[in-house]
């Protein structure tokens, strides 16, 4: 028999059906405090909750359950296989209901209900408590050449108010403690990355400024002139490269050749030799490639050295019958 709360009632925290007796009023009640929980991916989390029912009633078992069986009746999220071993009950108290879930999932995000079962009927609390699980990921606001915002963000709001760490390439800054940190830009290669006070090993993905810039020439290998050729330029950076600039190295000062991730020539002559570099940028910083080098290859001069060789050839051996 279940004792379940009127259908035209709104859902609240606490649900209750009460029964008018002769001499009391009972009530079957479950309590949710909160009804919304938001936890970090691989920690672990209490779902907490309390009941009421009328005191001639004994509890004989009770479940915390997401889905139910094929007969309708709850799934226990202890005999759930994707739950093995990650759950258990915490209650303290004889009325208390709390269920404690390890090493949160992204797929443990679901609203989880409680239901006990008594000697004269059963009730379950609705609608429930909703758990939602989240990880940590960093983005970049406001910048410019001299500071930057970073923001440790969530797809929810963290229970319990935590206190945030950040991290700049591995070292702990210990100015920054709450979700937002302002950093100065510095030059060279640098990372952020954060993490929960408490769950210092769950850090974020860092973001990182540009590296492993690489300069290529396609086509590679020889090159000669009239031939087309393009530069192109490579990066690993997170927030991706927002602009890519490619640079011709002179004597006195640099030219800036494009803006673009590819440079190309066309009908290349003698005037295109030289050093080529480009470089890569995003909100962190930038960071250059090594030069490569164009060297063209003129296809007269390889026309008149193989003249020449034929003609060596010819000479050798009508000297050779002559002897």
């Amino acid at each position: 028999m279940g004792c379940q709360a009127s259908k035209e009632d709104p859902p609240t925290v606490i649900t209750s059906l009460c029964v008018s007796g002769v001499m009391s009023k009972a009530c079957w009640r479950v309590t949710y405090t909160p009804d919304h929980v938001c936890a970090l991916k691989g920690t672990s989390v209490d779902l907490s909750c309390s009941y009421t029912h009328p005191a001639e009633h004994t509890v004989r078992t009770s479940v915390w359950f997401i889905k139910q069986k094929a007969d309708g009746e709850p799934l226990d999220v202890r005999e759930d296989e994707e739950y093995h071993g990650r759950v258990q009950d915490t209650q303290n108290s004889q009325n208390n209901c709390s269920l404690r879930i390890t090493n949160l999932r992204e797929t443990d995000a679901q609203t989880y209900r409680f239901r006990f079962y008594t000697d004269g009927c059963d009730y379950t609390g609705e609608p429930g408590v909703t758990l939602s699980v989240t990880d940590l990921k960093v983005t970049v606001s406001d910048w410019t050449d001299q500071d930057m915002e970073l923001s440790c963000n969530t797809t929810c709001t963290l229970s319990n108010n935590p206190t945030y760490i950040w991290y700049k390439n591995g070292q702990r800054v210990n100015e920054c403690k709450s979700a937002s940190c302002s950093v100065a830009a510095v030059s060279g290669e640098v990372s952020y990355s954060c993490a929960v006070e408490g769950h210092e090993s769950l850090r974020s993905p860092p973001v990182y400024s540009p590296k492993n810039t690489r300069a290529v020439v396609h086509p590679c290998g020889n090159i000669m002139q009239g031939d087309s050729v393009t530069l192109s330029c490579s990066s690993d950076a997170d927030p991706p490269v927002h602009t890519y600039s490619w640079f011709k190295q002179r004597e006195s000062t640099d030219t800036l050749l494009t803006t673009s991730q590819n440079y190309s020539i066309s009908d290349i002559n003698t005037n295109h030799n030289g050093l080529y570099y480009c470089t890569a940028h995003n909100q962190l910083g930038r960071q250059h490639s090594t030069p490569v080098h164009l060297n063209l290859l003129r296809k007269c001069y390889v026309y008149c050295s193989f003249t020449l060789k034929l003609k060596d050839y010819f000479h050798m051996s009508a000297f050779s019958r002559k002897k």
